[in-house]
């Protein structure tokens, strides 16, 4: 399963990354801090989020990230990592969950992808497709992470660790 270890685990830390940029965004624009375009022009659409977002949503995104970077440090180690896994889907499903509250709830959400939806001028980082999308990606990181996890416990017990 090596093969797939390092991976995912590169994985996981773009993930790290993708949650811990807008939770220092939304900490910059609450604390008025300089904003992270000062830094780099590239990430200005990163202080709109920022200003955009509450305190619950950059909680929630620290702590995917947390979750995200102590599940990978496990598959490193060859211990069980889907748990923390899981622990931060819920979170970045959590803030995903909450945004969804100020556009007409998830089940107008997922009731608005139709085949227009998925054409390529409708595609925005912000259209329902795309967050199902990314959501969708994350289980598939996850049921590669079980089934890592589900070698390393066979592993384990044939050779009696």
């Amino acid at each position: 399963m090596w093969i797939l270890r390092w991976p995912v685990v590169l994985v996981l830390l773009v993930l790290v990354a993708g949650s811990l940029l807008p939770a220092v965004a939304t900490t910059t624009a609450h604390l008025n801090l300089p904003p992270i375009a000062s830094y780099s022009p590239a990430l200005a659409a990163l202080d709109e989020l920022g200003a955009q977002s509450s305190w619950l949503e950059a909680g929630l995104w620290f702590g995917a990230a947390l979750f995200f970077l102590i599940a990978a440090i496990r598959l490193i180690r060859r211990t069980q990592g889907f748990w923390l896994w899981l622990l931060g889907f819920a979170c970045y499903g959590g803030r995903w969950a909450v945004t969804q509250q100020s556009q007409g709830g998830l089940v107008a959400t997922v009731q608005s992808l139709s085949a227009e939806s998925l054409q390529p001028e409708n595609l925005t980082a912000e259209s329902a497709p795309v967050q199902v999308g990314l959501l969708t990606f994350h289980l598939v990181i996850g049921l590669i992470i079980l089934i890592i996890d589900a070698a390393d416990r066979a592993y384990w017990d044939r050779n009696g660790r």
